[in-house]
């Protein structure tokens, strides 16, 4: 193993590890941060003050939406205080660079033309743990992004409003509104972007919802810009002042932040700006758990996004990009800044796999193998680092994903692992059945940590903890909206599920 993998097999560790060992106390604070049901085990956290949680790549779904309970959290500064959500139409936006400047609130906005877009936010530096040289900033990996539906207003409506342009302008600049620390040059500390102002006029927005839910602090509320297709960073949260401008914002987020420049060097102006997202993808499931699973048929699920130009194909491989197949996209295409989910239904026999997707967007730029290597470690897109190492083993006792490895070695001497061979074995085939075998799979609706879904629709078996009698019951027969599935499943496998889920759920 060379240097470098062992260092990548050391940070991967890390981040898997992270959720567990999040403190108590902080784990209460990041729950308050997110609407029910938002959960800390759905994120590694990196930072806190200001906060920096990526969601881990188990916690998304299938489908294209990310919740707002698992979307990640990246702030440049320590937010304002709750209480600019506690009347959040009272919220103040200077318009500036228009003939009737002047003031807007949140609630005057609600009354121009509204409309909701799909809309991708990734912070620069996602895929930032795969680089070598271990570039400054939080080491995320894939889950500092999601898909949402964001609802407001557009910008070029707002200037409308307040008479037009009153000159030639060249960005759309936006100032956040964080308290900044007193006795410091404002612009040093101040998130203020700017993006060309074609971009600006044609379909940056206002907004004020998420996913149909008021937009919540964490993510910007009350009022938060909307860049579709760009980087997170110019999606400036806690809005208080827009407008065009001549030149770039002149605060260092801008001049010298989130430029891509080579290793070594210092940003300067004259550096490619963090806007467009190129073209990336990446696998989700399985094997993202760290869990072996059993041969037989898999689905591998995915998703796939290119800013403002939509995704065509994605293409996954088994074998670390030697051989290839099309997937098939999942859901409705929402918009060409909205990613696409996709899966690839195939069998796997026993063995280890290299697990890596590749996207092509509508204009035919396809996703590149490797990364380009820069100072901070942004824009990652290469297919050949975000790959997944699964493992198939018809007994799933392999020491690396099985997760009672630890206990099977130190067991072995007093004759217990094959007792714990047994347990891992029923674990494999009930974790299969969960969340593969029956249409639609068990994971689609109901959350079960030790199947590593969570579903929207059905009951969370962890707090349920459903009986044997009850799990035969609605397996046979359905129950609510659930289909039966007493066709789907043989008599032996319908008892493997409820022997999974009777030891499985539960807090």
């Amino acid at each position: 193993m060379t240097a470098w993998s062992r260092r990548r097999a050391l940070r991967t560790l890390s981040l898997l590890t992270a959720v567990a060992v999040m403190p108590r106390a902080l784990a209460s604070a990041v729950g308050r941060l997110f609407p029910k049901p938002g959960s800390d085990s759905f994120f590694i956290r990196h930072n806190d003050q200001p906060w920096a949680l990526e969601t881990a790549r188990d916690a998304y779904g299938v489908g294209p939406i990310t919740p707002i309970s698992h979307f990640f959290v990246r702030n440049n500064l320590p937010m304002p205080a709750d209480t600019v959500v506690a009347s959040p139409d009272d919220w103040i936006v200077t318009i500036e660079g228009c003939r009737d400047g002047g003031e807007i609130t949140l609630g005057e906005l609600k009354r121009l033309p509204i409309h909701t877009v799909a809309n991708v936010i990734q912070c620069s530096g996602n895929g930032r743990a795969f680089f070598p040289h271990e570039p400054s900033g939080s080491p995320w990996s894939v889950g500092a992004a999601g898909c949402a539906l964001w609802t407001g207003v557009k910008v070029s409506d707002i200037f409308e409003r307040f008479g037009g342009l009153d000159g030639e302008y060249a960005f759309l600049t936006a100032t956040g509104g964080e308290p900044l620390p007193a006795g410091i040059n404002p612009d040093a500390v101040v998130v203020q972007r700017s993006v060309p102002l074609t971009k600006g006029l044609a379909d940056c927005m206002l907004v004020w919802e998420m996913n149909g839910s008021p937009l919540p602090l964490i993510h910007g509320g009350p009022v938060r810009l909307l860049v579709p297709g760009y980087f997170g960073v110019n999606n400036v949260k806690w809005v208080k002042a827009v407008g065009p401008t001549l030149s770039e914002a002149s605060a260092k987020i801008q001049q010298s932040g989130y430029r891509l420049r080579p290793v070594g060097e210092r940003g300067q102006p004259d550096h490619p700006s963090m806007w467009r997202m190129p073209v990336k993808s990446w696998i989700n499931s399985p094997g993202s758990d760290g869990r072996a699973i059993a041969p037989g048929s898999c689905d591998i699920l995915g998703v796939a996004l290119s800013g403002e130009r939509g995704v065509s194909q994605v293409e996954v491989s088994i074998d670390g990009g030697q051989h290839w197949q099309l997937a098939n996209f999942i859901g409705p295409d929402l918009g060409p800044n909205a990613w696409r989910s996709f899966r690839l239904s195939t069998q796997l026999d026993p063995g280890r796999y290299r697990l890596v997707s590749r996207a092509t967007d509508q204009t035919g730029d396809q996703q590149p193998r490797d990364r380009i290597d820069n100072e901070r470690g942004y824009g990652h897109t290469g297919w050949h680092d975000h790959g997944i190492d699964l493992i198939v083993d018809a007994t799933a006792t392999l020491a690396d994903t099985s997760g009672v490895s630890a206990e099977v070695s130190a067991n072995a001497a007093s004759g217990t692992a094959v007792a714990a061979s047994a347990r891992v074995q029923n674990q494999s085939a009930g974790y299969q059945l969960f969340n593969q075998k029956t249409q639609p799979s068990c994971g689609t609706c109901h959350t079960l940590a030790a199947a590593g879904s969570q579903g929207a629709i059905g009951p969370n078996l962890d707090q349920l903890a459903p009986s044997a009698d009850q799990i035969r019951k609605a397996v046979a027969q359905g129950v609510g909206a659930m289909p039966g599935y007493g066709e789907q499943l043989t008599s032996t496998e319908i008892e493997a599920l409820v022997k999974f889920i009777t030891e499985s759920a539960g807090p």
